[in-house]
């Protein structure tokens, strides 16, 4: 299994615009094969701050999450 933990910043102001993409990224990337969880979670002391966390069954399946169509 393959963990990847990560953060992406969204002006705090725009975090409602930025919700409806935030959400068709995580169903089309849970919908993937080896995908074993996937998720974005709002930091509770800074409001523009989004931790991503991601877990794969193994690097063929991230390597083919990187080559999705949702990715490009």
């Amino acid at each position: 299994m393959l963990l990847i933990i990560g953060t992406v910043r969204v002006p705090p102001d725009g975090l409602e615009q930025a919700k409806p993409a935030m959400q068709r990224m995580i169903s089309a990337s849970r919908a993937e094969p080896g995908c074993l969880g996937y998720s974005y979670a709002q930091d509770v002391l800074d409001a523009g701050l989004i931790h991503v966390s991601e877990a794969w069954r193994d690097r063929a399946a991230l390597e083919a999450h990187f080559k999705s169509a949702h990715i490009a």
